[in-house]
Protein backbone atom coordinates (compact mmCIF):
# COMPACT_ATOMS: atom_id res chain seq x y z
CA UNK A 1 0.00 0.00 0.00
CA UNK A 2 1.75 3.12 -1.09
CA UNK A 3 -0.72 5.58 -2.62
CA UNK A 4 -0.64 9.04 -1.13
CA UNK A 5 -3.87 9.84 0.71
CA UNK A 6 -4.43 13.58 0.72
CA UNK A 7 -7.12 15.07 2.95
CA UNK A 8 -9.80 16.66 0.85
CA UNK A 9 -8.88 14.43 -2.09
CA UNK A 10 -12.55 13.89 -2.84
CA UNK A 11 -13.16 17.63 -2.89
CA UNK A 12 -10.23 18.23 -5.21
CA UNK A 13 -11.65 15.71 -7.65
CA UNK A 14 -15.01 17.41 -7.38
CA UNK A 15 -13.54 20.70 -8.48
CA UNK A 16 -12.78 22.56 -5.25
CA UNK A 17 -9.72 24.75 -4.90
CA UNK A 18 -6.63 22.84 -3.80
CA UNK A 19 -5.87 23.04 -0.10
CA UNK A 20 -2.77 24.92 0.97
CA UNK A 21 0.12 22.64 1.94
CA UNK A 22 0.36 21.96 5.67
CA UNK A 23 3.63 21.87 7.59
CA UNK A 24 5.00 19.27 9.95
CA UNK A 25 4.63 21.68 12.84
CA UNK A 26 1.01 22.38 11.91
CA UNK A 27 0.25 18.67 11.75
CA UNK A 28 1.75 18.12 15.21
CA UNK A 29 -0.26 21.03 16.60
CA UNK A 30 -3.40 19.68 14.94
CA UNK A 31 -2.83 16.16 16.27
CA UNK A 32 -2.65 17.55 19.80
CA UNK A 33 -2.64 15.03 22.67
CA UNK A 34 -3.85 12.16 20.48
CA UNK A 35 -1.00 9.73 21.04
CA UNK A 36 1.50 10.94 18.41
CA UNK A 37 4.74 12.76 19.33
CA UNK A 38 7.88 14.00 17.62
CA UNK A 39 11.18 12.15 18.10
CA UNK A 40 13.36 14.08 15.67
CA UNK A 41 12.99 16.76 12.97
CA UNK A 42 16.36 17.31 11.29
CA UNK A 43 14.90 19.64 8.62
CA UNK A 44 12.80 21.63 11.10
CA UNK A 45 9.05 21.87 11.59
CA UNK A 46 8.38 24.04 8.55
CA UNK A 47 8.77 21.27 5.97
CA UNK A 48 5.63 20.71 3.88
CA UNK A 49 3.31 17.74 4.44
CA UNK A 50 0.74 16.67 1.85
CA UNK A 51 -0.76 13.39 3.05
CA UNK A 52 -0.29 9.99 4.65
CA UNK A 53 1.22 6.92 3.04
CA UNK A 54 0.58 3.50 4.61
CA UNK A 55 3.59 1.25 4.15
CA UNK A 56 3.62 -2.45 4.99
CA UNK A 57 6.96 -4.10 5.70
CA UNK A 58 8.42 -5.45 2.47
CA UNK A 59 6.44 -3.15 0.16
CA UNK A 60 8.15 -0.75 -2.19
CA UNK A 61 7.79 2.96 -1.49
CA UNK A 62 6.09 4.95 -4.23
CA UNK A 63 6.82 8.58 -5.05
CA UNK A 64 5.07 10.64 -2.36
CA UNK A 65 6.30 14.22 -2.15
CA UNK A 66 5.56 15.58 1.32
CA UNK A 67 4.23 12.24 2.50
CA UNK A 68 3.96 11.01 6.08
CA UNK A 69 5.07 7.38 5.81
CA UNK A 70 3.25 5.12 8.31
CA UNK A 71 5.59 2.16 8.91
CA UNK A 72 2.99 -0.51 9.70
CA UNK A 73 4.53 -3.75 10.97
CA UNK A 74 8.06 -2.33 10.97
CA UNK A 75 10.22 -2.85 14.07
CA UNK A 76 12.48 0.24 14.25
CA UNK A 77 15.17 -1.73 16.10
CA UNK A 78 15.38 -4.28 13.26
CA UNK A 79 18.61 -3.74 11.25
CA UNK A 80 16.58 -4.16 8.08
CA UNK A 81 14.60 -1.04 8.99
CA UNK A 82 17.70 1.18 8.88
CA UNK A 83 17.41 1.51 5.11
CA UNK A 84 13.89 2.97 5.32
CA UNK A 85 14.83 6.61 6.14
CA UNK A 86 17.05 6.79 3.04
CA UNK A 87 14.37 5.18 0.86
CA UNK A 88 11.69 7.49 2.28
CA UNK A 89 13.82 10.57 1.57
CA UNK A 90 14.58 9.36 -1.96
CA UNK A 91 10.83 9.23 -2.69
CA UNK A 92 10.05 12.66 -1.25
CA UNK A 93 8.63 11.70 2.15
CA UNK A 94 8.85 14.36 4.85
CA UNK A 95 8.54 12.08 7.87
CA UNK A 96 8.00 8.50 8.99
CA UNK A 97 5.75 7.28 11.80
CA UNK A 98 6.76 4.29 13.93
CA UNK A 99 5.68 2.46 17.08
CA UNK A 100 8.51 2.01 19.54
CA UNK A 101 7.08 -0.92 21.57
CA UNK A 102 9.86 -0.49 24.14
CA UNK A 103 12.64 -0.88 21.57
CA UNK A 104 15.90 1.03 21.24
CA UNK A 105 15.41 3.38 18.27
CA UNK A 106 18.65 5.38 18.48
CA UNK A 107 20.21 3.80 15.38
CA UNK A 108 17.00 4.42 13.42
CA UNK A 109 16.93 8.06 14.55
CA UNK A 110 20.59 8.57 13.51
CA UNK A 111 19.80 7.29 10.02
CA UNK A 112 16.76 9.55 9.84
CA UNK A 113 18.79 12.60 10.89
CA UNK A 114 21.42 11.74 8.28
CA UNK A 115 18.82 11.75 5.50
CA UNK A 116 16.75 14.71 6.76
CA UNK A 117 13.61 12.71 7.56
CA UNK A 118 11.54 13.48 10.67
CA UNK A 119 10.39 10.64 12.91
CA UNK A 120 7.05 10.60 14.76
CA UNK A 121 6.15 7.95 17.34
CA UNK A 122 2.57 6.70 17.77
CA UNK A 123 1.38 5.15 21.02
CA UNK A 124 1.68 1.37 20.93
CA UNK A 125 -2.03 0.78 21.67
CA UNK A 126 -3.28 3.31 19.10
CA UNK A 127 -4.51 1.34 16.05
CA UNK A 128 -2.80 2.30 12.79
CA UNK A 129 -6.19 3.10 11.29
CA UNK A 130 -6.64 5.73 14.00
CA UNK A 131 -3.11 7.04 13.50
CA UNK A 132 -4.00 7.63 9.86
CA UNK A 133 -7.30 9.28 10.88
CA UNK A 134 -5.69 11.63 13.41
CA UNK A 135 -2.95 12.76 11.02
CA UNK A 136 -5.37 13.13 8.12
CA UNK A 137 -7.71 15.29 10.17
CA UNK A 138 -4.78 17.38 11.37
CA UNK A 139 -3.90 17.93 7.71
CA UNK A 140 -7.33 19.41 6.99
CA UNK A 141 -6.30 22.56 8.79
CA UNK A 142 -8.94 22.20 11.50
CA UNK A 143 -6.81 19.74 13.39
CA UNK A 144 -7.65 17.23 16.06
CA UNK A 145 -6.37 19.35 18.90
CA UNK A 146 -9.74 21.09 18.86
CA UNK A 147 -11.52 17.91 17.86
CA UNK A 148 -10.33 16.03 20.93
CA UNK A 149 -10.17 18.95 23.33
CA UNK A 150 -12.81 20.47 25.54
CA UNK A 151 -14.55 22.41 22.77
CA UNK A 152 -18.30 21.70 22.98
CA UNK A 153 -19.36 19.34 20.22
CA UNK A 154 -22.23 19.79 17.79
CA UNK A 155 -22.53 23.51 17.01
CA UNK A 156 -19.89 23.49 14.30
CA UNK A 157 -21.58 20.64 12.44
CA UNK A 158 -24.92 22.48 12.39
CA UNK A 159 -23.15 25.61 11.11
CA UNK A 160 -21.48 23.60 8.33
CA UNK A 161 -24.83 22.01 7.39
CA UNK A 162 -26.47 25.47 7.30
CA UNK A 163 -23.69 26.86 5.11
CA UNK A 164 -23.97 23.94 2.69
CA UNK A 165 -27.78 24.20 2.52
CA UNK A 166 -27.60 27.94 1.80
CA UNK A 167 -24.94 27.37 -0.88
CA UNK A 168 -26.78 24.57 -2.67
CA UNK A 169 -30.43 25.48 -1.99
CA UNK A 170 -31.49 22.19 -0.38
CA UNK A 171 -31.67 20.71 3.13
CA UNK A 172 -28.42 19.10 4.32
CA UNK A 173 -27.78 16.42 6.94
CA UNK A 174 -24.70 14.77 8.44
CA UNK A 175 -25.09 11.06 9.29
CA UNK A 176 -22.79 8.60 11.06
CA UNK A 177 -22.15 5.07 9.81
CA UNK A 178 -25.24 3.78 11.64
CA UNK A 179 -27.31 6.31 9.60
CA UNK A 180 -28.11 8.38 12.68
CA UNK A 181 -28.64 12.08 11.94
CA UNK A 182 -25.76 13.86 13.72
CA UNK A 183 -26.52 17.38 12.46
CA UNK A 184 -28.90 19.04 10.01
CA UNK A 185 -29.50 22.41 8.37
CA UNK A 186 -32.09 24.87 9.67
CA UNK A 187 -31.98 27.39 6.83
CA UNK A 188 -35.55 28.48 5.97
CA UNK A 189 -36.84 28.36 2.42
CA UNK A 190 -34.54 25.63 1.06
CA UNK A 191 -35.91 22.55 -0.65
CA UNK A 192 -36.82 19.59 1.63
CA UNK A 193 -38.98 16.47 1.33
CA UNK A 194 -41.11 14.47 3.77
CA UNK A 195 -38.62 11.59 4.30
CA UNK A 196 -35.90 14.08 5.22
CA UNK A 197 -38.21 15.87 7.64
CA UNK A 198 -39.11 12.57 9.31
CA UNK A 199 -35.46 11.56 9.47
CA UNK A 200 -34.56 14.82 11.20
CA UNK A 201 -37.39 14.43 13.71
CA UNK A 202 -36.45 10.80 14.44
CA UNK A 203 -32.71 11.60 14.28
CA UNK A 204 -32.29 8.61 11.97
CA UNK A 205 -32.83 7.93 8.28
CA UNK A 206 -35.94 5.82 7.79
CA UNK A 207 -35.61 2.14 6.94
CA UNK A 208 -37.99 1.65 4.02
CA UNK A 209 -38.35 -2.04 3.11
CA UNK A 210 -40.08 -1.08 -0.11
CA UNK A 211 -36.97 0.86 -1.17
CA UNK A 212 -34.07 -1.62 -1.23
CA UNK A 213 -32.38 0.86 -3.54
CA UNK A 214 -31.96 3.12 -0.49
CA UNK A 215 -29.54 0.64 1.07
CA UNK A 216 -27.60 0.37 -2.17
CA UNK A 217 -27.27 4.14 -2.18
CA UNK A 218 -25.39 4.11 1.13
CA UNK A 219 -23.04 1.41 -0.12
CA UNK A 220 -22.42 3.39 -3.30
CA UNK A 221 -21.67 6.60 -1.41
CA UNK A 222 -19.25 4.93 1.00
CA UNK A 223 -17.47 3.18 -1.86
CA UNK A 224 -17.02 6.35 -3.94
CA UNK A 225 -14.20 8.89 -3.46
CA UNK A 226 -16.33 11.63 -5.04
CA UNK A 227 -19.84 13.08 -4.86
CA UNK A 228 -22.65 10.72 -5.93
CA UNK A 229 -26.02 11.97 -7.24
CA UNK A 230 -29.34 10.13 -7.00
CA UNK A 231 -32.62 10.75 -8.87
CA UNK A 232 -36.01 11.14 -7.21
CA UNK A 233 -37.51 7.92 -5.78
CA UNK A 234 -41.04 7.88 -4.40
CA UNK A 235 -41.32 10.67 -1.85
CA UNK A 236 -37.59 11.37 -2.02
CA UNK A 237 -36.44 14.36 -4.07
CA UNK A 238 -33.16 14.17 -6.01
CA UNK A 239 -30.18 14.38 -3.70
CA UNK A 240 -26.39 14.30 -3.72
CA UNK A 241 -24.12 12.71 -1.16
CA UNK A 242 -20.47 12.13 -0.34
CA UNK A 243 -18.63 9.97 2.19
CA UNK A 244 -16.99 11.66 5.17
CA UNK A 245 -13.54 10.21 5.80
CA UNK A 246 -10.47 10.79 7.92
CA UNK A 247 -7.78 9.51 5.59
CA UNK A 248 -8.98 6.06 4.58
CA UNK A 249 -11.23 5.73 7.64
CA UNK A 250 -14.98 6.11 6.86
CA UNK A 251 -16.82 8.19 9.47
CA UNK A 252 -20.23 8.86 7.94
CA UNK A 253 -22.03 10.52 5.03
CA UNK A 254 -23.12 14.04 4.07
CA UNK A 255 -26.35 14.53 2.11
CA UNK A 256 -28.01 17.51 0.45
CA UNK A 257 -31.30 17.73 -1.44
CA UNK A 258 -30.84 19.21 -4.90
CA UNK A 259 -32.67 22.39 -5.89
CA UNK A 260 -35.31 22.21 -8.64
CA UNK A 261 -32.75 23.17 -11.28
CA UNK A 262 -30.28 20.51 -10.09
CA UNK A 263 -27.04 20.91 -8.21
CA UNK A 264 -24.37 23.02 -9.95
CA UNK A 265 -20.66 22.28 -10.25
CA UNK A 266 -20.10 24.84 -7.51
CA UNK A 267 -22.64 23.01 -5.33
CA UNK A 268 -20.84 19.69 -5.89
CA UNK A 269 -17.55 21.34 -4.92
CA UNK A 270 -19.16 22.85 -1.81
CA UNK A 271 -20.55 19.44 -0.82
CA UNK A 272 -17.14 17.76 -1.13
CA UNK A 273 -15.36 20.59 0.68
CA UNK A 274 -17.93 20.51 3.52
CA UNK A 275 -17.33 16.76 3.93
CA UNK A 276 -13.62 17.50 4.40
CA UNK A 277 -14.46 20.04 7.12
CA UNK A 278 -17.00 17.73 8.78
CA UNK A 279 -14.47 14.88 9.24
CA UNK A 280 -12.62 16.19 12.32
CA UNK A 281 -15.92 16.99 14.03
CA UNK A 282 -17.24 13.47 13.50
CA UNK A 283 -13.92 12.15 14.74
CA UNK A 284 -14.46 14.25 17.86
CA UNK A 285 -17.34 11.98 18.80
CA UNK A 286 -15.01 8.97 18.73
CA UNK A 287 -12.83 10.15 21.61
CA UNK A 288 -9.70 8.02 21.48
CA UNK A 289 -9.04 5.33 22.60
CA UNK A 290 -12.78 4.60 22.10
CA UNK A 291 -12.57 5.47 18.40
CA UNK A 292 -11.93 1.96 17.14
CA UNK A 293 -14.69 0.45 19.27
CA UNK A 294 -17.26 3.05 18.21
CA UNK A 295 -16.37 2.68 14.55
CA UNK A 296 -16.62 -1.10 14.78
CA UNK A 297 -19.93 -0.80 16.62
CA UNK A 298 -21.40 1.46 13.92
CA UNK A 299 -20.07 -0.83 11.19
CA UNK A 300 -21.64 -3.81 13.00
CA UNK A 301 -25.03 -2.07 13.21
CA UNK A 302 -24.83 -1.42 9.47
CA UNK A 303 -23.96 -5.08 8.89
CA UNK A 304 -27.03 -6.16 10.88
CA UNK A 305 -29.32 -3.92 8.83
CA UNK A 306 -31.19 -4.94 5.70
CA UNK A 307 -28.71 -3.15 3.44
CA UNK A 308 -25.57 -4.66 4.94
CA UNK A 309 -22.27 -2.86 5.37
CA UNK A 310 -19.76 -1.59 2.79
CA UNK A 311 -16.65 -3.64 2.09
CA UNK A 312 -14.30 -1.47 4.17
CA UNK A 313 -16.63 -1.73 7.19
CA UNK A 314 -16.70 -5.52 6.82
CA UNK A 315 -12.91 -5.55 6.69
CA UNK A 316 -12.82 -3.52 9.90
CA UNK A 317 -15.00 -6.20 11.56
CA UNK A 318 -12.94 -9.11 10.23
CA UNK A 319 -15.85 -10.35 8.10
CA UNK A 320 -14.96 -11.49 4.59
CA UNK A 321 -16.60 -13.71 2.01
CA UNK A 322 -15.58 -17.32 2.60
CA UNK A 323 -14.54 -16.86 6.24
CA UNK A 324 -17.01 -18.24 8.81
CA UNK A 325 -18.53 -15.95 11.43
CA UNK A 326 -21.34 -16.28 13.95
CA UNK A 327 -23.68 -13.99 15.87
CA UNK A 328 -24.51 -14.09 19.55
CA UNK A 329 -27.71 -12.50 20.82
CA UNK A 330 -28.41 -11.58 24.45
CA UNK A 331 -31.80 -10.53 25.86
CA UNK A 332 -33.35 -10.11 29.33
CA UNK A 333 -35.82 -12.69 30.63
CA UNK A 334 -39.32 -12.49 29.19
CA UNK A 335 -38.41 -10.40 26.14
CA UNK A 336 -38.14 -11.36 22.51
CA UNK A 337 -39.43 -10.42 19.09
CA UNK A 338 -43.19 -10.78 19.08
CA UNK A 339 -43.43 -10.99 22.88
CA UNK A 340 -44.99 -8.55 25.29
CA UNK A 341 -42.88 -5.61 26.41
CA UNK A 342 -40.33 -5.76 29.21
CA UNK A 343 -42.31 -6.10 32.46
CA UNK A 344 -40.56 -3.17 34.18
CA UNK A 345 -41.12 -0.85 31.19
CA UNK A 346 -39.05 0.49 28.28
CA UNK A 347 -36.76 2.65 30.44
CA UNK A 348 -35.76 -0.34 32.59
CA UNK A 349 -35.24 -2.44 29.44
CA UNK A 350 -32.95 0.23 27.96
CA UNK A 351 -30.91 0.24 31.16
CA UNK A 352 -30.54 -3.56 31.18
CA UNK A 353 -29.50 -3.56 27.51
CA UNK A 354 -26.99 -0.76 28.09
CA UNK A 355 -25.42 -2.58 31.04
CA UNK A 356 -25.39 -5.86 29.10
CA UNK A 357 -23.62 -4.23 26.18
CA UNK A 358 -21.03 -2.63 28.47
CA UNK A 359 -20.35 -5.91 30.27
CA UNK A 360 -19.96 -7.80 26.97
CA UNK A 361 -17.54 -5.14 25.71
CA UNK A 362 -15.44 -5.58 28.85
CA UNK A 363 -15.58 -9.36 28.69
CA UNK A 364 -14.72 -9.43 24.98
CA UNK A 365 -11.77 -7.06 25.45
CA UNK A 366 -10.32 -9.40 28.06
CA UNK A 367 -11.02 -12.74 26.38
CA UNK A 368 -11.57 -12.16 22.64
CA UNK A 369 -10.58 -8.71 21.36
CA UNK A 370 -11.91 -9.38 17.85
CA UNK A 371 -15.51 -9.49 19.16
CA UNK A 372 -17.70 -6.49 18.29
CA UNK A 373 -20.79 -5.68 20.40
CA UNK A 374 -23.85 -3.54 19.62
CA UNK A 375 -27.43 -3.27 20.92
CA UNK A 376 -30.40 -2.85 18.59
CA UNK A 377 -34.05 -3.89 18.55
CA UNK A 378 -34.10 -4.97 22.21
CA UNK A 379 -31.19 -7.40 21.74
CA UNK A 380 -27.45 -7.06 22.38
CA UNK A 381 -25.56 -8.72 19.53
CA UNK A 382 -21.95 -9.88 19.49
CA UNK A 383 -20.06 -10.69 16.28
CA UNK A 384 -17.65 -13.64 16.41
CA UNK A 385 -15.43 -13.47 13.31
CA UNK A 386 -13.36 -16.49 12.24
CA UNK A 387 -15.72 -18.84 14.11
CA UNK A 388 -16.04 -22.12 12.23
CA UNK A 389 -16.32 -24.48 15.19
CA UNK A 390 -19.57 -24.38 17.14
CA UNK A 391 -17.93 -25.71 20.30
CA UNK A 392 -15.59 -22.72 20.62
CA UNK A 393 -18.44 -20.30 19.99
CA UNK A 394 -20.60 -22.11 22.55
CA UNK A 395 -17.88 -21.97 25.21
CA UNK A 396 -17.41 -18.23 24.68
CA UNK A 397 -21.19 -17.68 24.67
CA UNK A 398 -21.73 -19.53 27.96
CA UNK A 399 -18.78 -17.84 29.67
CA UNK A 400 -19.90 -14.39 28.49
CA UNK A 401 -23.47 -15.18 29.54
CA UNK A 402 -22.29 -16.13 33.02
CA UNK A 403 -20.40 -12.82 33.29
CA UNK A 404 -23.46 -10.85 32.20
CA UNK A 405 -25.73 -12.67 34.64
CA UNK A 406 -23.36 -11.92 37.51
CA UNK A 407 -23.02 -8.25 36.59
CA UNK A 408 -26.46 -7.36 35.19
CA UNK A 409 -29.39 -9.75 35.69
CA UNK A 410 -29.66 -13.51 36.31
CA UNK A 411 -32.44 -13.89 33.73
CA UNK A 412 -30.42 -12.78 30.70
CA UNK A 413 -30.31 -15.50 28.05
CA UNK A 414 -28.18 -16.03 24.95
CA UNK A 415 -28.53 -17.43 21.43
CA UNK A 416 -25.74 -18.68 19.16
CA UNK A 417 -26.32 -18.81 15.41
CA UNK A 418 -24.88 -21.15 12.87
CA UNK A 419 -21.93 -19.99 10.77
CA UNK A 420 -22.26 -17.51 7.91
CA UNK A 421 -19.66 -17.19 5.16
CA UNK A 422 -20.98 -14.15 3.34
CA UNK A 423 -21.46 -10.68 4.88
CA UNK A 424 -24.78 -10.52 3.01
CA UNK A 425 -26.03 -13.34 5.28
CA UNK A 426 -25.78 -11.15 8.40
CA UNK A 427 -29.43 -10.06 8.33
CA UNK A 428 -30.53 -13.73 8.11
CA UNK A 429 -28.26 -14.63 11.04
CA UNK A 430 -29.79 -11.77 13.02
CA UNK A 431 -33.28 -13.18 12.37
CA UNK A 432 -32.03 -16.60 13.48
CA UNK A 433 -30.68 -15.19 16.77
CA UNK A 434 -33.90 -13.26 17.40
CA UNK A 435 -36.00 -16.37 16.70
CA UNK A 436 -33.94 -18.40 19.18
CA UNK A 437 -34.30 -15.72 21.85
CA UNK A 438 -38.05 -15.55 21.27
CA UNK A 439 -38.33 -19.33 21.56
CA UNK A 440 -36.39 -19.29 24.86
CA UNK A 441 -38.21 -16.31 26.39
CA UNK A 442 -39.65 -18.57 29.11
CA UNK A 443 -36.40 -20.44 29.79
CA UNK A 444 -35.51 -20.74 33.49
CA UNK A 445 -32.74 -18.66 35.02
CA UNK A 446 -29.37 -20.32 34.57
CA UNK A 447 -30.22 -21.99 31.25
CA UNK A 448 -27.20 -22.18 28.90
CA UNK A 449 -27.02 -20.46 25.54
CA UNK A 450 -29.25 -22.01 22.88
CA UNK A 451 -28.86 -22.86 19.21
CA UNK A 452 -31.51 -23.27 16.53
CA UNK A 453 -31.12 -27.05 16.60
CA UNK A 454 -32.33 -27.10 20.21
CA UNK A 455 -35.44 -24.93 19.75
CA UNK A 456 -36.37 -25.36 16.11
CA UNK A 457 -39.76 -26.83 17.08
CA UNK A 458 -40.58 -23.79 19.22
CA UNK A 459 -39.51 -21.46 16.40
CA UNK A 460 -41.85 -23.33 14.06
CA UNK A 461 -44.74 -22.84 16.48
CA UNK A 462 -43.90 -19.14 16.87
CA UNK A 463 -43.86 -18.72 13.09
CA UNK A 464 -47.20 -20.50 12.84
CA UNK A 465 -48.59 -18.18 15.50
CA UNK A 466 -47.39 -15.20 13.48
CA UNK A 467 -49.20 -16.49 10.41
CA UNK A 468 -52.40 -17.00 12.40
CA UNK A 469 -52.16 -13.45 13.76
CA UNK A 470 -51.58 -12.03 10.28
CA UNK A 471 -54.41 -14.03 8.69
CA UNK A 472 -57.12 -14.73 11.32
CA UNK A 473 -59.22 -16.61 8.77
CA UNK A 474 -56.69 -19.46 9.06
CA UNK A 475 -57.64 -20.10 12.68
CA UNK A 476 -60.16 -22.76 13.67
CA UNK A 477 -63.25 -20.92 14.99
CA UNK A 478 -63.78 -23.71 17.47
CA UNK A 479 -60.39 -23.14 19.10
CA UNK A 480 -61.02 -19.40 19.37
CA UNK A 481 -64.39 -20.18 20.95
CA UNK A 482 -62.82 -22.67 23.36
CA UNK A 483 -60.17 -20.17 24.49
CA UNK A 484 -62.78 -17.42 24.91
CA UNK A 485 -65.05 -19.77 26.91
CA UNK A 486 -62.21 -20.71 29.27
CA UNK A 487 -61.37 -17.04 29.78
CA UNK A 488 -64.97 -15.99 30.38
CA UNK A 489 -66.26 -18.93 32.45
CA UNK A 490 -63.20 -20.25 34.23
CA UNK A 491 -63.45 -23.65 32.51
CA UNK A 492 -60.38 -25.73 31.63
CA UNK A 493 -61.26 -27.16 28.24
CA UNK A 494 -58.03 -25.89 26.66
CA UNK A 495 -55.79 -27.43 29.32
CA UNK A 496 -57.74 -30.69 29.10
CA UNK A 497 -57.47 -31.01 25.31
CA UNK A 498 -53.79 -30.02 25.39
CA UNK A 499 -52.94 -32.61 28.05
CA UNK A 500 -54.83 -35.32 26.16
CA UNK A 501 -53.08 -34.48 22.88
CA UNK A 502 -49.68 -34.19 24.57
CA UNK A 503 -50.14 -37.69 26.00
CA UNK A 504 -51.13 -39.06 22.58
CA UNK A 505 -54.70 -39.85 23.66
CA UNK A 506 -53.76 -41.68 26.88
CA UNK A 507 -56.76 -40.77 29.09
CA UNK A 508 -55.30 -42.14 32.32
CA UNK A 509 -51.95 -40.35 32.05
CA UNK A 510 -53.53 -37.06 30.89
CA UNK A 511 -56.08 -37.19 33.75
CA UNK A 512 -53.29 -37.80 36.26
CA UNK A 513 -51.42 -34.81 34.88
CA UNK A 514 -54.56 -32.68 35.22
CA UNK A 515 -55.30 -34.16 38.69
CA UNK A 516 -58.83 -35.14 37.71
CA UNK A 517 -60.69 -38.45 37.39
CA UNK A 518 -60.45 -40.10 33.93
CA UNK A 519 -64.23 -39.88 33.57
CA UNK A 520 -64.03 -36.12 34.18
CA UNK A 521 -61.54 -35.81 31.33
CA UNK A 522 -63.76 -37.95 29.05
CA UNK A 523 -66.71 -35.68 29.86
CA UNK A 524 -64.68 -32.55 29.05
CA UNK A 525 -63.54 -33.95 25.69
CA UNK A 526 -67.13 -34.85 24.81
CA UNK A 527 -68.27 -31.32 25.71
CA UNK A 528 -65.50 -29.83 23.52
CA UNK A 529 -66.93 -31.72 20.56
CA UNK A 530 -70.47 -30.60 21.38
CA UNK A 531 -69.84 -26.94 22.28
CA UNK A 532 -67.15 -25.99 19.78
CA UNK A 533 -67.64 -28.38 16.87
CA UNK A 534 -64.10 -29.78 17.04
CA UNK A 535 -63.90 -33.29 15.59
CA UNK A 536 -61.06 -34.64 17.73
CA UNK A 537 -61.41 -38.05 16.06
CA UNK A 538 -59.93 -36.63 12.82
CA UNK A 539 -56.07 -36.69 12.83
CA UNK A 540 -55.79 -33.43 10.83
CA UNK A 541 -58.11 -31.62 13.24
CA UNK A 542 -56.20 -32.95 16.25
CA UNK A 543 -52.93 -31.64 14.76
CA UNK A 544 -54.44 -28.22 13.94
CA UNK A 545 -56.00 -27.93 17.42
CA UNK A 546 -52.72 -28.90 19.09
CA UNK A 547 -50.76 -26.39 17.00
CA UNK A 548 -53.18 -23.55 17.77
CA UNK A 549 -53.34 -24.33 21.49
CA UNK A 550 -49.53 -24.47 21.62
CA UNK A 551 -49.16 -20.96 20.24
CA UNK A 552 -47.35 -18.80 22.78
CA UNK A 553 -50.51 -16.68 23.24
CA UNK A 554 -52.87 -19.66 23.70
CA UNK A 555 -50.74 -22.15 25.61
CA UNK A 556 -52.78 -23.24 28.67
CA UNK A 557 -50.95 -23.62 31.99
CA UNK A 558 -49.62 -27.12 32.66
CA UNK A 559 -50.94 -28.11 36.08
Amino acid sequence: MSDLTTPGEGSARAGSAPMESATLGGVLDGAGPAGIRLLTAPAGLGVPVRGTVIHDAGDRISEAAGGLLLLVGVEPSDPRALSLPARAAAHGCTAVVVKRRGQDVEAFLRESDRHGVAVLAAEDDLPWRNVDAVLSCALTGSGTAAAFGAVPAGGELYALADHLAASVGGAAVVEDLARRVVAYSTVPGVRIDAPRERGILQRRTEDLPELPVQHRQYRQVLASPTVVRFPAIGEELPRAAVAVRAGTLPLGTLWVIEPETGITDEGVAALAETARLVAPHLLRQLSLPEAERRLRRDAFLALLGPGGAPEDACALLGVRTGLPFRLLGFAPAGTGAGREGFPAGPAALATVLEHTEAELVRYGAAHRPDVTVAATGGVVFALLPHSAEEGAGRRFADAALAAVRRAVEPGVRAALTGPGRDPAASAALRREAEAILRATADAPDGAPSATVAEVRHRILLDRLGDELERDPWLRLPGVDGLVAHDAGHGTRYGASVTAWLDELGDIATAAERLRVHPNTLRHRLRRVRELFGLDLDAPEVRLAVWLELNRSTHRPPRT
